[in-house]
């Protein structure tokens, strides 16, 4: 691969580093409720989790405007208003105008968050294809745990509004992107040399798909549980104080950015026992948190779930989208991220419905009885598919 080419790889997961690190000024919230002290908690924790709200929205938008404008005015338009929104941010006068910008910071990652992957579908294949998938959720697992640990730096030396100046990144991204990447186009006309025409997609396909939007979903629910419930977990089980339950979250991002490091070796290795592997590492890491009797247990447990999550996600992605014609590889990853997004709004819901026993506890166990079923499942099917091509034809 020539230098260009490798800038390109790299200029296209640069972007992933901002998807996953909206909720990282979440440490802002005591100094802004200080300045504005008539500020509700509410209010204040918004300006947290709106970014998240016009992302998902935006994500569904920007798949139908990428095909009249192409890949990179989508990209390069998402990255300037991502900037727009961190500049407006760290000049707000009021928490109105902060809610806005944050809005528009949301909205500015969201044009270009399914692009992170669909990219990279549409640009590499074979094992080259697979290992860029592994380093886009590695950068992923680098934009929560750098976004959280800058914040931290910034708020040690500066004062609250200083730390969305992290989101202004995202010129570095725009810059990159403009010299490196060139366009993609998604709309048909121009896939019709490498498309037949109008492709259908199989029922057979359909119900693939449908499979494994539906066990990314089950899995990022138990992800995002961890990940939400850990620091009380530790702090009301009298296995540290609050820091040590956030450095639990810290290390379940490390555990992302090592599988997602490592996807590409392990995917060439176990191939499509990758995400049976996955799915019991998932399972055995809650299980661990749930039977935890101190606080190095219920890190061991984080790292497990993250390191799970830097398998699962680049094959679910991966096997997805080889069920659809490169044409519709963007519209897919939509509906994939809407999985994904789905169940980071749902996890509070859906966690409370399976908890019968009403503790922290019994839903980690829980959890891990689900997870340890869905792998089962996952096993039967692969199981299944081998011994019918291996079959002899009569």
């Amino acid at each position: 691969m020539n230098r260009n080419s490798k800038m390109m790889g790299f200029s296209i997961l640069m972007l992933s580093l901002l998807p996953m690190s909206t909720g990282a000024t979440a440490a802002t919230i005591p100094g802004l409720m200080k300045q504005f002290s008539s500020v509700s908690s509410e209010t204040a924790e918004l300006t947290v989790t709106i970014p998240s709200f016009t992302m998902a929205l935006m994500i569904v938008v920007a798949s139908f405007i990428v095909k009249r404008i192409g890949t990179k005015k989508m990209v390069l338009a998402g990255t300037a208003l991502t900037a727009v929104g961190a500049g407006l941010s760290m000049l707000a006068p009021n928490v109105s105008i902060l809610l806005v910008a944050r809005a528009i910071m949301g909205a500015g990652i969201g044009a270009f968050n399914t692009l992170c992957i669909s990219l990279i579908d549409r640009l590499y294949s074979g094992q080259q294809r697979e290992r860029l998938l592994g380093f886009q959720n590695t950068f992923q697992g680098l934009g929560a745990a750098g976004g959280a640990l800058g914040v931290g730096l910034i708020l040690m030396y500066s004062n609250w509004r200083m730390a969305f100046s992290i989101y202004l990144v995202s010129i570095v991204l725009f810059v990159l992107y403009l010299v490196y990447v060139p366009e993609v186009r998604y709309d048909t006309d121009s896939l019709k040399t490498t498309d037949d025409g109008d492709v259908k997609i199989s029922l057979s396909s359909k119900i693939q798909f449908g499979y494994y939007w539906v066990v990314m979903f089950i899995l990022m629910v138990f992800y995002m549980t961890v990940n939400v419930k850990i620091p009380t977990y530790i702090l009301n089980n009298n296995f540290g104080a609050l820091s040590v339950g956030s450095s639990a979250v810290v290390v379940m991002s490390v555990g992302t950015i090592i599988g997602g490091l490592i996807y590409g070796y392990v995917e060439s290795i176990a191939k499509k026992a990758t995400l049976v592997m996955a799915i019991a590492i998932e399972a055995i890491g809650v299980f661990m948190i749930s039977t935890a009797a101190s606080a190095i247990a219920c890190f061991i447990g984080a790292f497990a779930v993250g390191f799970s999550f830097g398998l699962f996600i680049p094959f679910i992605f991966s096997k997805g989208l080889s069920f659809v014609p490169k044409k519709y590889g963007n519209d897919a990853t939509t509906i994939l991220m809407l999985s994904t997004n789905g169940a980071n709004f749902l996890c509070p819901y859906v966690s409370k419905a399976i908890n019968v026993g009403g503790t922290d506890r019994s839903l980690f166990m829980i959890a891990g009885i689900i997870a340890s079923v869905l792998g089962v499942v996952e096993l039967i099917k692969l199981l299944s598919n081998d011994r019918r091509r291996t079959v002899p034809e009569s």
